[in-house]
């Protein structure tokens, strides 16, 4: 299973991602960096700097064949 974790920058999105990496899942983490940091994406994660929009969510999604989305981005 590929996940994609959007908000993993920040503090719950960081917590979820070493919780799933733990687990052996195969992480995507797309943050657009406001708040959050690229030094908190563990780097067994693929980190993809930019925003939701909906063109970039699916080509996440197609390129790392992501089938489960967890979503803690917010503003």
């Amino acid at each position: 299973m590929t996940v994609l974790v959007t908000g993993d920058a920040g503090n719950i999105g960081s917590h979820m991602v070493h919780a799933l990496l733990d687990a052996g899942e195969q992480i995507v983490v797309l943050d657009n960096l406001t708040t959050g940091f690229d030094w908190a994406v563990p780097s067994s994660a693929k980190l993809a700097i930019g925003a939701g929009d909906q063109s970039c969510v699916a080509a996440l999604i197609a390129q790392h064949r992501v089938d489960t989305v967890l979503h803690f981005a917010a503003s």
